[in-house]
């Protein structure tokens, strides 16, 4: 199977891309740069771009189903206004540890923020937990995690996936789901990457039930099918892409960000690019928020 042709986005690198989503109301991509930190918006169709700074670590966001949008920074999940640039606290992470800070998130097909969370230092150790957003509380349903990521969730919502990068896990696994609560249950393996090029990183799903997953340090993107069979493998020319996601108009381009922290011009590193992988995405379930 010939290879699609790779776009690199005209916008500057990040230290650490990650998040990205596509807004169908609006026809944009929002991604975030943990490092930076900071939210970035971009119109491919126009060519506009815009980013706000943030006051401390951002790991990941959610759109809602107004004009704001959920970013999940070190001190808790706030929303965010696009046009006043105001933040507001909507709920802490109970039971983090101090050094622990968000990373990945998932909205599941039933409107509940799933975010994922990881030492900031020390990844070493298993303190990494998932919590659900149930209104403006947020729940933790589990634990035992270094450095969680690839949440996502099948077209039926009956699905979620997770993921831990940790090289010593290096594992997907797939869960039932309540769409009526929320609830996981039958945690099982999905499929374990070991044998891959990349660690598991950020994830999405397409109309056919199929993961796509970034591999991180691996120079991919691979497609899984629910099965847990690989039968599309991309390679990237960015060395540390770090999450997938279906945009455009038609839900057909893949959009990646990636990792630039200690890359080398003229490495792509760090850029956000995109791709006709072949396939069409789901679009982007949004957040009820009260």
């Amino acid at each position: 199977m010939a290879l699609p042709e790779i776009d690199i986005l005209p916008l500057t690198p990040n230290a650490v891309g990650e998040g990205i989503l596509w807004c169908e109301h609006s026809q944009s991509l929002w991604w975030v740069d943990i490092r930076a930190p900071s939210l970035h918006r971009f119109w491919p169709e126009t060519g506009r771009s815009e980013h706000w700074e943030m006051p401390q670590t951002i790991g990941c966001l959610a759109l809602t189903e107004a004009t704001g949008i959920i970013v999940a920074l070190k001190a808790g999940l706030h929303l965010f206004d696009p046009e006043s640039g105001a933040l507001s606290l909507l709920t802490s992470l109970a039971g983090e540890p101090p050094g622990n800070r968000p990373n990945d998130g998932a909205v599941s097909r039933s409107g509940r923020f799933f975010v994922g969370t990881m030492p900031e230092h020390d990844r070493s150790k298993p303190t990494g937990q998932v919590h659900r957003l149930d209104g403006t509380v947020a729940r933790p349903l589990l634990g035992g995690l270094h450095i969680t990521n690839g949440l996502a969730f099948s077209p039926d919502d009956r699905t979620a996936y997770l993921s831990d990068s940790w090289p010593d896990v290096q594992t997907i696994w797939a869960f039932d789901h309540d769409p009526e609560d929320g609830a996981l249950s039958g945690q099982r393996l999905f499929f374990d990457c070991a044998a891959t090029a990349g660690r598991p990183d950020g994830a999405c799903v397409d109309t056919d039930g199929c993961y796509w997953m970034a591999g991180v340090g691996g120079s991919e993107v691979l497609r899984i099918t629910p099965k847990g069979d690989v039968d599309r493998r991309i390679p990237l020319p960015v060395s540390m892409p770090t999450k997938p996601c279906f945009g455009g108009p038609d839900l057909r381009t893949l959009f990646i960000t990636s990792i630039g922290l200690n890359s080398n011009a003229p490495s792509p590193d760090g850029r956000v690019i995109a791709i006709d992988a072949g396939f069409q995405g789901v679009p982007e379930a949004r957040c009820a928020v009260p």
